[in-house]
């Protein structure tokens, strides 16, 4: 059984130490955070800092590609010290690169006519459109770089395609119920590039975006919302606009994977939302990503073992085992007993998964190291 542990760079004070914690855990892979975006970050562990803000929209490694219109911005962490390269020199533990892609708000507000716009014409400054040409090499530039300068066993993948309406922008507002149509019909984008995309492929996305602003429109206004399975049935242009979408996002890995040398893995982190029968929203086929990639590693972020296991088992019918890892999160907010850990563990292995990784070394409790530590060995042991 392989086991990693995802990572900030911001909480490597004391390499050495991390590394050797990390190591003692069971675990033999760490995942760093190589391209990141802003948060407030709670953590209980971390020596300098029990809240920290990282910058918005920058990596943690030091670029020797050169790009485009689109740049990338080196941390200040990173100029001081070069994590990244520290944690690949070391011989006792392997590293992958945990790139953030599209959810970027710092090149979205340098760059907003490369944003997803919803059908209004709003710009979404958090979400770049994968559509867009400069966005495209920009990601395969940032992937390719990493993977030619750094000695790293795989590139996670996060982001590549559109993100959803809701994703925790910065005091987000509203007054009206929240419901998954709504969020649907707001987060797809209809930007020049994806309009033209679509035109090409045969779908009136001109009319489509019509018909989406008058229901919308019709329900803030307080007319009943349809289903989203509903919608996707009534409206042809709906369904083949989806489709079209998940060929954008499954081209851009393809192009990625092209361009990183064979040594490196690729996989994708199959979506940001719950649960993964919902990946579609974000562009993701989960199969198509699955071929053009060397597999996908799926956030089972679920409130208990039974429904990380329905999740699971969904993906699986779509994808093999053997290319297949887990993201798990050994604490609040969805394990609050040693047992459901445990238990976790034990179901997916049935379904035939050895590959897994835990969220996240610097916001865990002491406890639940000791949890995913005591797991751990006895899975060692088990095996």
């Amino acid at each position: 059984m392989a086991a990693a542990v995802y990572a900030y760079p911001w909480n490597f004070h004391d390499l050495d130490g991390a590394v050797s914690r990390i190591r003692a855990i069971g675990a033999d892979e760490i995942t760093l955070a190589a391209s990141y975006h802003a948060g407030k970050f709670l953590q209980p562990r971390d020596v300098k800092a029990r809240v920290y803000f990282p910058e918005d929209g920058t990596i943690y490694f030091r670029p020797r590609k050169a790009y485009g219109v689109v740049q990338p911005k080196v941390s200040v962490l990173t100029t001081e010290r070069d994590i990244l390269a520290d944690l690949c020199a070391c011989d006792d533990i392997a590293v992958n690169a945990w790139v953030v892609l599209n959810h970027n708000t710092r090149l979205g507000t340098l760059h907003p006519e490369l944003t997803v716009r919803n059908a209004f014409g709003d710009a979404y400054p958090y979400s770049l459109c994968p559509s867009q040409a400069e966005v495209r090499a920009y990601a395969v530039s940032l992937c390719s770089d990493m993977a030619e300068n750094y000695r790293l066993k795989s590139l996670l993948l996060e982001t590549p395609g559109f993100l959803t309406y809701g994703h925790g922008f910065h005091h987000e507002f509203a007054q009206v119920e929240p419901n998954a149509w709504l969020d649907a019909m707001l987060g797809l984008c209809f930007c020049e590039s994806c309009r033209a995309g679509a035109e090409r492929a045969g779908i009136d996305a001109s009319g489509l975006a019509h018909r989406v602003c008058v229901a919308v429109d019709g329900w803030l206004a307080g007319a009943e919302s349809p289903s989203l399975d509903h919608w996707n049935e009534i409206d042809p242009d709906l369904a083949a606009y989806h489709r079209f979408r998940c060929q954008v996002v499954t081209s851009l890995v393809a192009d990625i994977r092209a361009a990183v040398t064979p040594a490196v893995r690729v996989k994708v982190i199959a979506t940001c939302q719950r649960p993964h029968a919902t990946a579609y929203l974000e562009g993701h086929d989960l199969a198509s990503l699955d071929a053009v990639s060397d597999g996908l590693e799926l956030p089972l972020y679920q409130s208990s073992p039974e429904a990380v296991l329905a999740d699971g088992r969904y993906v699986l019918g779509l994808v093999p085992p053997s290319r297949t890892s887990v993201i798990l999160r050994p604490g609040y907010p969805d394990m609050m007993q040693e047992s459901d850990l445990t238990e976790t563990l034990h179901g997916l292995e049935g379904l035939g998964l050895s590959d897994f990784a835990f969220y996240n070394f610097g916001m865990l409790r002491e406890m639940n190291l000791d949890w995913l530590k005591r797991a751990l060995t006895k899975k060692v042991h088990y095996v």
